[in-house]
């Protein structure tokens, strides 16, 4: 860095009338402290004795070396009033953006931005949209894995691994190519009699169920086999998820009517 020549300041001229009427225009825009900081630093950068700068400003010599400690050690910062709230001088940090959050309302993934009533909702009859756009979103860094993996309730290896297939082979990698998978839909009535019931006990007794916990409890239960993305498919073509909400409320109700 190039260095700074030294200024002589004996021959220069100082008038008192501008002098004057350049304070009095600085002591309105920045204040009397800073004028005060900023003079202090100057007569010590041009080599004035720090006793000296206190007796030309009309401070404690101890006051001056304070002022100069501070300086060297803080900079520009602390040529400012230390009682202001935000810095003048220094640029403002820029703001956090809100957090993207997920929730499930009725039959559709919502997607929440954290700024106003911007939302985006994704229709869970749609499993392929739900995957696509949740995942794009988790490899732009906008959703976590854990975030994603609640809600296509998957496991976090296995969003990662969808994750990778997405972005490494395009949407069509994320539709399932398996034989029989339409058939796999395909369920007995009875089976989807105790589907329904097992749906019911859960919302009334907890308040929440999910396709891999109906898939579970019917195992241990009726001894029934059925994946949990069927499960997910029939309770969506169904729309029972529109009454998880509103069926413990009303059986609630039921119970208290004499």
């Amino acid at each position: 860095m190039k260095k700074l020549p030294l200024i002589d300041c004996q021959n220069l001229v100082f008038s008192t009338q501008l002098s004057e009427n350049r304070m009095n225009q600085a002591w309105q825009l920045i204040g009397p402290s800073v004028i005060q900081r900023v003079l202090c630093y100057a007569l010590y950068l041009l080599g004035v004795n720090r006793k000296a700068v206190g007796q030309v400003l009309s401070i404690p010599a101890e006051t001056a070396k304070s002022i100069i400690k501070a300086i060297n050690r803080d900079g520009l910062v602390a040529f400012e009033d230390r009682r202001r709230q935000f810095s003048a001088f220094l640029p403002q940090a820029s703001p956090q953006p809100e957090p993207i959050t997920l929730r499930k309302e009725e039959s559709h993934i919502v997607v929440d931005f954290g700024r106003g009533e911007r939302i985006l909702k994704i229709s869970q009859e749609d499993p392929l949209q739900m995957k696509t756009v949740l995942l794009s979103m988790l490899n732009s860094g906008l959703l976590t894995k854990l975030q994603v993996a609640e809600a296509l309730e998957l496991s976090p290896s296995h969003i990662a691994t969808l994750a990778s297939r997405l972005r490494e082979q395009g949407a069509l990698s994320l539709v399932d190519q398996r034989q029989g998978q339409k058939q796999e839909y395909r369920v007995p009535r009875e089976v989807k009699a105790e589907l329904i019931q097992q749906f019911a006990i859960d919302v009334i007794t907890s308040g929440r169920t999910s396709g891999s916990k109906i898939s579970d409890e019917l195992k241990q239960r009726c001894n029934i086999t059925i994946p949990s993305r069927t499960v997910r498919y029939h309770l969506s073509r169904m729309g029972l998820g529109k009454i998880k909400q509103s069926l413990p409320q009303l059986v609630s109700t039921v119970k208290k009517t004499p």
